[in-house]
C-alpha cells in the first residue's frame, strides 16, 4: 500500500520540504509553510509506516479518527478486531485519491545554501568588533510563544534580548532570510509582521536567484525599505560601526578571498560581546507526552524547544529522518498534534490505518512474551559488557522495564554509571544478540540526560 523505496527517495529528493522546524501560533511549520508540514507528515508516514504514528496515541482516538476523517460508519459493538472488520469492510469501498502536496522549489537550494555560510562566516568573523553575536539556521529565536530559526541572527544579549542554552529569548537587533522560491509570501509577509511586531530592529531579504536585497529598518513601530547610501554600503542602525556591502554577494567566487570577510566591514569598533547566556529550556529538557487528538491541539514553546530535534533532513534505508530516531518520533508527534487525527488520516489510504492497528493490537496481546525475549536479550548484552569492559552497576529503563506494553519505537535502553572509553566498540559487541531489536547504551551523566531518561532511572529502573 506503500510506493517502493526507489519512489520514495525519488519524492523526497525533488519534493522535501526545506530543512527547518519553526513554531508559529502553536503548529509545527516546516520549510516555511502548513504545506511543507503536511508533506513532511506524509513522507515519514509513507516511510515508517502508520504503525510508527499509531504507537502514540490511544487506539480509540485512531478509531474516532477513521470514522471522521473517511465517513465511515461506528462499530457499536463487539471485540475490537470485529469492529476492524466492521471499518475495513466499509473502507473497501473507497478510492484513495492522494493529496497534491508541494513546499516550493527545491532546485535552486545551491545559492541559498552558499549565501548563508558566507554571510554567517563573514558576520562571525567581526560580530564582537561591534558588541554583538551572530548565530546562524540551527539556532531559535522565540518571540512570545513562536519559534523562529531565521537564516542568520545579530544580537547583543541585552535589553532587547536574552540568550539562552537552545535559544534566544526576544527579538534580535538584525534577522536576516535568504529568500527560496515558493517561500516567498512566508518571508515577505507572515515573518515580516511577527518581526515588526516584536521589535526586530533591522530586517533584510535577499533574492539570491534576483541578485537584489531588501532592507528594512523599524521606524515608529513599522517597516521602512532603506538603501545603500552613496558609496555603495548599507550600515544597520541596530549596529553602529558595522557595514554592509551587498556587491560582495554577486561577485564570482574566483574574486574572492574566502579567508577575509568581504560583505560585513567595521568601520569603528564598540567593544566586546560578553559571552554568557542563562540556563532554560533544551532539548529534552520537557517530558515527552504528546497530547495527541483528533483535533489539532497547539503546541507550547517548551514543548517545542524541547522535543524538536536538529533540523537535519535525511533519507536512510527507505525512511526520513530528522536528526535521529528519537528526533523523527517528535516531529511525527508534533505533526499530528498540529493537524490532528482526523486530517493526517487521510494522507494514507484507510486500509493502512486498520493494518497497523491490527498489528499494534496483535504486539500488545503478545506483550509479555515478547518482554520475556527482550529480558533475555537484555541480560545478554549486560553480560557482554561486564566481561569485556569491566561495567559494574548496570539497569535497564524504558517500556521493557515499565507496566506499559512495548510499542513500536521501543528499545532496550541499558544505563551505566561507568564510562566507556570506546562506546562504540560497545555497540559492535552486542551487534549480533539481535538484528531486529535496537540496543541504546546510556551513561549516567545528569547533564547529558532527558528529562524522559531521568523521569524512568528515579521510578523504573530495574538493576541488572
Amino acid at each position: 500500500m506503500h510506493p517502493p523505496k526507489t519512489e520514495l527517495f525519488d519524492n523526497w529528493l525533488n519534493s522535501k520540504p526545506e530543512g527547518n522546524l519553526e513554531l508559529i501560533e502553536g503548529q509545527l511549520i516546516v520549510g516555511n509553510s502548513l504545506m511543507g508540514s503536511r508533506l513532511l507528515l506524509r513522507q515519514i508516514l509513507q516511510g515508517w509506516g502508520a504503525e510508527a504514528a499509531i504507537a502514540l496515541a490511544p487506539i480509540e482516538t485512531w478509531f474516532q479518527a477513521l470514522v471522521a476523517g473517511y465517513s465511515l460508519p461506528l462499530p457499536q459493538t463487539g471485540s475490537i478486531n470485529a469492529q476492524l472488520n466492521e471499518l475495513e469492510s466499509a473502507a473497501s469501498a473507497i478510492a484513495f485519491t492522494p493529496e497534491v502536496l508541494s513546499a516550493g522549489s527545491v532546485q535552486v537550494t545551491w545559492p541559498h545554501h552558499r549565501l548563508r555560510q558566507k554571510l554567517i562566516m563573514d558576520l562571525f568573523r567581526l560580530d564582537g568588533q561591534v558588541g554583538g553575536h551572530s548565530l546562524g539556521r540551527d539556532f531559535v529565536m522565540r518571540l512570545g510563544n513562536n519559534g523562529f530559526t531565521p537564516d542568520l541572527v545579530f544580537f547583543k544579549n541585552q535589553g532587547l534580548n536574552q540568550l539562552y542554552e537552545a535559544f534566544l529569548s526576544g527579538p534580535a537587533e538584525l534577522v536576516i532570510e535568504i529568500v527560496m522560491p515558493g517561500h516567498e509570501d512566508c518571508d515577505r509577509t507572515t515573518k515580516s509582521n511577527y518581526y515588526q511586531a516584536a521589535g526586530v530592529l533591522e530586517y533584510w531579504l535577499i533574492d539570491p536567484a534576483a541578485q537584489q536585497i531588501e532592507f528594512y529598518r523599524l521606524d515608529d513601530g513599522q517597516y521602512q525599505p532603506q538603501l545603500p547610501e552613496t558609496d555603495g554600503y548599507y550600515r544597520p542602525s541596530s549596529a553602529p560601526g558595522l557595514a554592509f556591502r551587498p556587491s560582495a554577494l554577486w561577485q564570482e567566487e574566483t574574486d574572492q578571498t574566502p579567508l577575509e570577510p568581504d560583505a560585513f566591514v567595521v568601520e569603528q569598533a564598540s567593544g566586546g560581546y560578553q559571552r554568557h547566556y542563562e540556563a532554560g529550556p533544551q532539548w529534552g529538557a520537557a517530558l515527552f507526552i504528546p497530547n495527541i487528538q483528533a483535533e489539532p491541539v497547539p503546541l507550547c514553546f517548551e514543548e517545542y524547544i524541547s522535543w524538536s530535534p536538529r533540523a537535519k533532513f535525511e533519507f536512510i534505508d527507505g525512511k526520513p529522518l530528522i536528526g535521529s530516531t528519537p528526533g523523527t518520533r517528535n516531529v511525527l508527534a508534533m505533526l499530528m498534534m498540529t493537524f490532528g487525527l482526523i486530517s493526517t488520516v487521510k494522507l494514507l489510504p484507510p486500509q493502512c490505518w486498520i493494518q497497523g492497528l491490527r498489528q499494534r493490537i496483535e504486539a500488545e496481546q503478545r506483550d509479555a512474551e515478547r518482554k520475556a525475549e527482550w529480558w533475555t536479550t537484555a541480560r545478554q548484552a549486560a553480560e557482554r559488557l561486564r566481561s569485556h569492559f569491566s561495567v559494574e552497576r548496570l539497569g535497564v529503563i524504558g517500556e521493557l522495564a515499565m507496566a506499559q506494553p512495548l510499542n513500536y519505537w521501543s528499545d532496550i535502553t541499558l544505563v551505566h554509571w561507568d564510562e566507556l572509553d570506546n562506546a562504540w566498540q560497545a555497540y559492535d559487541l552486542l551487534r549480533d544478540l539481535d538484528s531486529n531489536l535496537r540496543i541504546n547504551l546510556l551513561w549516567v551523566d545528569e547533564g547529558w540526560l532527558t528529562a524522559d531518561q531521568l523521569w524512568q532511572i528515579e521510578r523504573h529502573l530495574v538493576e541488572l
